[in-house]
């Protein structure tokens, strides 16, 4: 693991701009770690300037909170603690299980009674999860994982509703949702590389076949890098032939779209990582990660701000800057290049001269 350092923005060492994923990993770490993390209160920021400087002061969002814990646990384990407040402060007060997914400042709930989104649920849960093994807290990996299982219980035959009353006693949304279902299977990922025996699998395989399913029906070809990072989690976890060709398909008809949307600026920092995600999982394992990485690695390349660091949410139009950058984009980006500096160099599907010595 590359230290972790704030001596020079970005954490680029002096020269060219980084380009190997640690480095790139390190900058948006860094950037994270000095413009939009809230050391009075605890979490992240939702947005800072660009260029750096005072955060945007406002609403905390659980997804927020929970993108930085699972990228500073492994980037920057120092400042865990203080990402870890923010997730803390979401933990319903009243008793019920789950979080809270939007407060001030002060971590006051905004509104009460708000239903609870399961994707949301499903990240915060897993990102507890992560956040309980580095601090050795038993009483949270507890709590991880019964919200984990209670998650997982609203799933009929592979099938996810969108969000449920915050008491979890009816749904609010039964719309089938394939986010849901994306999101649950990378929390079941995350559980499994962590060794948690004690999470319910059994809907697995279904849910997999629902998101093959939504996939074949859908009237666009267009692909969604979400949906591709969780097939390619369901082939690492099933390891069968059947579901790394699915996987490929999936990732197949993502990285055509992703392509096709280069050439536009439709691409966001994000999705970048979703999809450079969905290829480390399959290289992980030997795969073909079918172009994945190199079509990121391109957005990457201009998704970067070499300048100030961090990343830009999105690509702005030639001679526009964007204003401001946010936390799950610094993230997300953070995250996911550092699971492909993970990798074994032969595996990394990025050029061996790009990497730091």
């Amino acid at each position: 693991m590359p230290k972790f350092s704030t001596d020079r923005p970005g954490g680029a060492p002096p020269g060219s701009p980084p380009t190997s994923p640690e480095s790139l990993s390190r900058s948006a770490t860094v950037w994270l770690a000095q413009h939009l993390l809230d050391r009075e209160e605890g979490g992240v920021h939702r947005a800072a300037p660009s260029v750096g400087g005072p955060p945007i002061t406002g609403r905390k969002h659980l997804s927020d909170q929970s993108a930085a814990v699972l990228a500073l646990a492994d980037n920057a384990p120092q400042e865990l603690p203080v990402a870890l407040r923010g997730l803390y402060a979401l933990l319903d007060r009243d008793g019920l299980p789950g979080f809270s997914e939007l407060a001030d400042r002060s971590w006051r709930a905004q509104p009460t009674g708000r239903p609870r989104t399961l994707r949301h649920q499903f990240h915060a849960a897993a990102a507890l999860l992560v956040g309980s093994l580095h601090t050795a807290d038993q009483v949270a990996r507890v709590r991880a994982l019964d919200l984990l299982n209670r998650c997982l219980s609203t799933c009929v035959n592979g099938v996810f509703p969108s969000r449920v009353s915050q008491e979890w006693r009816q749904t609010v949304d039964g719309t089938p949702s394939p986010l849901t279902t994306a999101s649950a299977l990378r929390a079941l990922a995350i559980a499994d590389a962590l060794g948690e025996p004690d999470v319910d699998t059994e809907q697995l395989p279904q849910m997999v076949v629902f998101l093959n399913r939504h996939v074949r029906e859908r009237p666009s070809p267009g692909g969604d890098p979400r949906i591709a990072l969780a097939m390619a989690h369901a082939a690492r976890l099933l390891d069968s032939a059947e579901h790394i060709d699915a996987a490929h398909r999936v990732l197949d008809m993502t990285v055509r779209h992703f392509s096709r949307r280069h050439d536009t600026g439709g691409i966001s920092a994000i999705d970048t990582a979703y999809l450079l995600l969905a290829g480390s999982v399959l290289r992980s394992r030997g795969h073909d990660d079918r172009g994945a990485t190199a079509v990121s690695r391109a957005a990457i390349g201009r998704l970067a701000d070499h300048r100030h660091g961090g990343f830009h949410t999105v690509l702005a139009p030639t001679g526009v800057t964007p204003t401001v950058k946010y936390a799950q984009a610094q993230s997300a980006l953070a995250g996911a290049l550092c699971a492909t500096s993970a990798l074994p160099i032969s595996r990394q599907g990025w050029p061996a001269d790009d990497h730091d010595e």
